[in-house]
């Protein structure tokens, strides 16, 4: 066996950590999500009343986008540049999972200064969106609608936006990051 069959000979990976590339590519990422989402809110590209689904589809798609490509960037150059070509799917999930879980830990603290000090007005239009379909769906009305209201209303506080939001991206990220594993194995 010959060198050329296995470039990565003489380097043992559990010497190389995936942390300081998958942190490097995290931070870009959260850097580029936080920048997409202000040009979005800003530009009123995106509908946080849930009426118009399509925007908030092409929101989701462009956020989704930036994940996946800042994951697989990092996965690649960790496999290919750092260990020779090769990684197992467990060291490609971690990598991939590290990327995620830094994208995560930036955008929840953006999530609360957004929510906090940005858009503090954004939850008081969302809750009255809300109030709003439940009168016309649902039809409710005085003491239903206001008991209703008192247990929805919990949810839309700056604390519980950025818990679900850290909670969806880290699902999400989990999830990419088996997915490009996957892909991405070369043993």
């Amino acid at each position: 066996m010959s060198t050329l069959d296995h470039p990565n000979q003489g380097v043992d990976p559990s010497t190389v950590s995936p942390w300081p590339t998958s942190s490097r590519y995290g931070l870009i990422g959260a850097l580029i999500l936080i920048v997409a989402g202000l040009g979005m809110y800003l530009g009123n590209m995106i509908d946080y009343t849930g009426q118009d689904s399509s925007a908030n589809w092409i929101s989701n798609i462009i956020n989704w986008g930036i994940m996946i490509a800042v994951t697989v960037l990092a996965v690649k150059k960790h496999r290919d540049e750092e260990l020779g070509g090769y990684i197992s799917f467990g060291r490609a999930f971690q990598s991939g999972f590290f990327v995620n879980l830094v994208i995560t830990l930036i955008t929840a603290v953006w999530t609360f200064i957004f929510f906090s000090f940005v858009a503090p007005d954004l939850l008081d239009i969302i809750l009255e969106a809300s109030r709003d379909q439940m009168i016309e769906q649902q039809g409710l009305s005085g003491e239903d609608l206001d008991n209703a209201m008192g247990f929805v209303s919990w949810m839309f506080t700056p604390t519980m936006m950025t818990l679900f939001a850290t909670f969806g991206t880290l699902v999400f990220g989990a999830i990419l990051s088996v997915i490009v594993g996957l892909v991405m194995k070369k043993e």
